[in-house]
């Protein structure tokens, strides 16, 4: 006997025990079909609210990340168009003495300004 043969067998086996059932037996059953069938369609109502829910917060994430890169980068380029005689400063190799009278330098720079 095969596989296909057993099925078949239990099958029409199981068949004839479900016409030999009182009509209590089936009532519940048919109740237990329903309310399986009911939890069913509940527990896909539920994941379709997590699903978007989820989605929901997806696009909220990405639009905070982006809209963090985009004031970002304006403070970005502020730093590096704002200061840049104090990154140069910073990041020459001259003697640090000479800036130390850096307010001289800055008047005398005035002065030949008005002198002109």
């Amino acid at each position: 006997m095969n596989d296909k043969d057993f099925l078949q067998q239990v099958n029409k086996a199981l068949d004839q025990q479900v016409e030999s059932l009182d009509s209590e037996t089936l009532s519940r059953l048919n109740r237990a079909r329903h309310t399986a069938i009911q939890q069913q369609q509940q527990q896909r109502e539920h994941q379709s609210t997590r699903l978007g829910w989820l989605s929901a917060s997806g696009l909220a994430a990405a639009v905070l990340l982006v809209s963090l890169f985009m004031f970002r980068s304006e403070d970005i380029d502020i730093i590096h168009h704002g200061d840049v005689d104090e990154i140069d400063i910073i990041a020459s190799s001259d003697k640090l003495e000479m800036f130390e009278q850096l307010d001289f330098y800055m008047w005398l720079l005035e002065e030949d300004a008005d002198a002109v």
